[in-house]
């Protein structure tokens, strides 16, 4: 029997820019940021959690390199040995001479014995309770020396399999590191494998499931997505590596990505992987080239790994032809692979055309800022269910910390009404800014939003039906693109919203793309249609009516601009 899901809280505060007293950051700021400019380093204080080390995961590394390493050493910290031991083969095959570091090259044990931290939890009347104190973790640390960090980093940020924020702040409440052992390679013992945290995790994979299910009929032929389908992970970042590693498993041959993704995810399937062919416009003139591509392959005698989309995608809000994808999967006999963290469970209903959904649900599935957590969902009906399903269920550890597990499932509770508010504001956001595209004086050239897109057909042929709890739309995200990077500076300086990464938060967030995401990589994204011009734009929770006035004065303010310099 399903545990029942929460009804929806609503919405506990009031959200607006001016309810929290923040200095925004420029253009230039968030350009620097993303170049690690010494001007801004100096000064910041958060970051996105896997490309900027959180203060408490700092001094956690910090703590364990002053104890066990040395002065030439640096480490990073995983909930997994085998997480750790994949850092260290990472950074080896990422080196010149990787016999330089024998002998240095390190996985340790750490152990933080029982009681070592709390954290008290109160999300409701009804959430479940657990703390880090109910628990002896043991977490894992990978020593090398410090040269190689930014080689470290790079596996930190591309596979999200790093410990949270949360569990550093709890166990920095205690200082003791008990055990300081080297481990033998089978060693993997799993700190989160308790009831508190799988009470919480159950809770959500139950939510997941039944959002997946939610439009489809009970006489459908399809079968419905159980609980013990959905499989938690600590970032969607993880989720993603995860079901990379799973299919290189299975099969270990190409991969294909079929449109524009979220930039990580392309390179991790083309980092650890055999090989990846990328399909970067999602037009239907590449669907032919695919199928050409698909042909010759099946000649030669090659399998097809799989494929990867995104629906809609990130940040040009483009979805592909989901429905051909499918037959072209069923023709060559290969998976199909959805992120639908854009689209979200809300919205889009991805069942019919794919064999495996990953998602973040540290974006709106979340929505509180707070926590980050990702999944994955096999699709029964899939022909690749049941090797799948053997393969997850014999190797899945749950290494999403308890307390990100309760935070997780407490803010997930009103996802559908916060969905639903987001779609209608952005969608009254973009009509608005469209006015100012049919003016030959506007700065503003064009939105980039699914309902806006060549691609809306596709988009619309995965929108679930309406129901009378959830009317669905076309998400939060759409993207603004101007005449020059003077006009976009202008309109991005004078945006008085929240500035910085992510996406599907319960505040609006605005991000100048290709400035933070391609800054070494601007002529490559070029030529896919993303200009160094254009600005993401995640909408919020904050009055529709509030951000009109917001928005509205930032573009005519870039409008200005350009018209002083023609």
């Amino acid at each position: 029997m399903p545990l029942p899901v929460p009804p929806p809280l609503g919405y506990p505060v009031p959200y607006s820019r001016h309810a929290v007293s923040v200095q925004l950051p420029t253009w230039q700021d968030m350009c620097g940021m993303a170049q690690g400019e010494p001007r801004v380093k100096r000064v910041q204080r958060i970051g996105y959690p896997r490309s900027f080390l959180q203060k408490d995961v700092q001094a956690l590394i910090d703590t364990a390199v002053e104890i066990f390493g040395t002065a030439k050493e640096s480490c990073l910290i995983f909930p997994s040995f085998s997480h750790a031991a994949a850092c260290g083969a990472f950074i080896r095959s990422h080196i010149s001479s990787p016999e330089s570091i024998n002998g240095e090259y390190s996985v340790r044990a750490v152990d933080f014995p029982r009681g070592a931290a709390s954290r008290p939890q109160s999300c409701s009347n009804h959430v479940l309770i657990c703390t880090a104190q109910s628990m002896n973790v043991r977490l894992f640390a990978v020593f090398f020396p410090t040269e190689f960090r930014s080689t470290a980093i790079k596996f930190w940020r591309l596979t999200g399999t790093g410990i949270s924020s949360r569990l550093a702040e709890d166990l920095l409440t205690s200082n003791t590191f008990t055990k300081n052992v080297f481990l033998p390679l089978v060693t993997d013992a799993n700190p989160f494998r308790k009831a508190c945290v799988e009470d919480a995790a159950d809770i959500i994979k139950c939510r997941i499931a039944n959002l997946l299910g939610r439009t489809l009929p009970s006489n459908s032929s399809k079968n419905f997505v159980d609980a013990a389908d959905v499989y938690l992970y600590p970032s969607g970042m993880s989720a993603i590596y995860h079901c990379n590693q799973l299919l290189n498993t299975w099969r270990g041959t190409q991969s294909i990505v079929f449109g524009f993704p979220y930039e990580l995810t392309l390179k991790l399937v083309e980092t650890f992987g055999t090989s990846c062919k990328f399909f970067g416009f999602g037009t239907p003139d590449e669907l032919q080239e695919l199928e050409q591509f698909l042909e010759i392959e099946a000649e030669n005698g090659r399998s097809i790994q799989a494929i990867w989309c995104e629906c809609p995608s990130n940040p040009l809000l483009r979805t592909v032809d989901l429905d051909r994808i499918r037959q072209l999967a069923d023709q060559f006999n290969f998976p199909v692979v959805v992120d639908e963290t854009i689209g979200t469970f809300a919205n889009v209903d991805l069942l019919q055309v794919a064999d495996v959904i990953v998602t973040s649900l540290t974006k709106s599935f979340s929505g509180y800022l707070d926590v980050m957590a990702g999944s994955i969902a096999l699709n029964p009906s899939s022909r690749f269910y049941k090797p799948f399903k053997k393969a997850l269920d014999s190797s899945y550890r749950n290494e999403l910390y308890a307390a990100d597990a309760i935070q997780l499932e407490c803010n997930s509770r009103d996802f559908l009404a916060r969905a639903g508010k987001m779609n209608e504001t952005a969608a009254t956001l973009v009509s608005h800014l469209e006015t100012f595209i049919s003016n030959p004086e506007s700065a503003l050239t064009k939105i980039y939003y699914p309902s806006q897109c060549w691609s809306v057909a596709n988009y619309q042929a995965r929108m679930r039906p309406s129901t009378p709890e959830f009317y669905p739309g076309y998400g939060c995200l759409f993207t603004l693109d101007f005449a020059d990077v003077e006009a976009a500076t202008v309109f991005f300086d004078t945006l008085d919203v929240h500035k910085g990464p992510s996406l599907g938060g319960n505040l609006t967030l605005a991000q100048p793309y290709v400035q933070t995401v391609f800054f070494r990589e601007k002529d490559w994204a070029a030529q896919f249609g993303l200009r160094e011009t254009i600005v993401r734009v995640s909408v919020g929770l904050e009055d529709a009516g509030e951000l009109l006035a917001t928005f509205d004065k930032a573009v005519r303010k870039a409008r200005k601009s350009t018209a002083l310099n023609m």
